[in-house]
């Protein structure tokens, strides 16, 4: 963050009386900021680049170039800008992207009360002076290594601060917010449930956990779904920071009716199995009798028995329950190559 000056603060939106609308509203902290108002994306790059600006309140939707886009732009010339983003549209999509991919600090949907956003551009300013004494951040590479890494976990995590502000998904975290019909993401970048009771509980525990720091312990709950499914498991744990950089929390959530289980090649390279033997320990792995795991793969019960022995033999185990926690706890990642995308496992 820029020192020795008032903090400078951009507005870009391609409707003037919205930009008219902001500049009155947010008069009263014309002392503290040093404020401009951009009519066009074009404009609020060429200023950027003229003298960057500490925040950038950026409009999703205008002609010539998206809101996202020119948040790009405008980090990729300055990098310590910090970015909040208007819409009038509250999609999922759009909110990953800009949490995720264009680093939005804030994302609020139209019409966004002036205390509102002013208390949002205060917060991205003490971010930035925090961020400022921390350690820098590693390279692009590396980060975006860490999300794809992240992307193939078959558990959804959603990073947040206090009240469970989402700062950060992975894919599987942001299907589990946009269609369990448990968890969703508020116009706010709020994470929420579908019954009130579970969304302040959700909000309780993750402030205990941030305030309880690094060595806090976990929290969980279950969260009710619309339908009949049983509900989603969330657990609640502290994550390390850089010093001086806001403290989070990350929520692991899982399906307990959407088991991850390793491939039959991966089971059989570990073990050293053949296919169908492979096939077999995966079947009995997801808890079938031997005889129904038989009939899914079309042999015979006797065959299966047979597969059963050499099974057994070649890992050393004597019960079909030690097969189980041995399927359980082998690596298992988000299936990627059958046709699926990320953070669905393939069918």
């Amino acid at each position: 963050m820029n020192t020795g000056h008032r903090p400078r603060v951009v507005f870009v939106d391609d409707e003037p009386h919205v930009l008219d609308g902001l500049r009155r509203s947010l008069r009263a902290h014309g002392s503290a900021w040093d404020m401009a108002f951009c009519s066009a994306a074009a404009e609020a790059l060429a200023a950027q680049k003229a003298q960057p600006f500490d925040v950038a309140v950026v409009d999703m939707r205008m002609p010539a170039m998206s809101g996202l886009d020119l948040i790009r732009a405008m980090t990729a010339h300055h990098a310590a800008t910090m970015t909040i983003m208007l819409t009038g549209t509250a999609d999922l999509e759009t909110a990953i992207a800009a949490i995720n991919e264009a680093k939005v600090f804030r994302f609020y949907t139209k019409p966004c009360p002036a205390a509102v956003l002013a208390s949002g551009i205060r917060e991205a300013l003490a971010h930035a002076q925090a961020s400022a004494t921390a350690s820098p951040p590693a390279g692009l590479s590396a980060e975006a290594l860490s999300v794809a890494a992240l992307n193939r976990l078959p558990t959804g995590i959603v990073v947040v601060e206090r009240d469970a502000h989402v700062v950060f998904m992975n894919s599987l975290g942001a299907e589990y917010l946009g269609r369990s019909g448990a968890l969703s993401l508020g116009s706010n970048g709020i994470c929420r449930t579908a019954r009130t009771a579970e969304t302040a509980e959700l909000h309780q525990l993750v402030n205990e956990v941030i305030d309880g720091g690094s060595n806090a312990p976990a929290r969980a709950l279950a969260v009710t779904r619309n339908h009949e499914d049983r509900p989603l498991s969330v657990v609640i744990s502290p994550l390390a920071t850089n010093a001086g950089a806001p403290p989070v929390a990350v929520l692991l959530v899982s399906d307990p009716d959407r088991q991850a289980l390793p491939t039959a090649e991966t089971i059989a390279r570990l073990f050293d199995l053949t296919e169908a033997e492979a096939r077999l320990t995966i079947a009995l792995g997801e808890g079938l009798r031997i005889e129904d795991a038989a009939e899914r793969l079309g042999i015979t019960l006797s065959s299966a028995r047979t597969y059963l022995k050499r099974i057994f033999n070649k890992t050393g185990i004597t019960r079909q329950a030690e097969l189980v926690r041995l399927v359980l706890a082998a690596p298992a990642l988000i299936d990627l190559g059958r046709g699926g995308k990320p953070g669905v496992p393939a069918n």
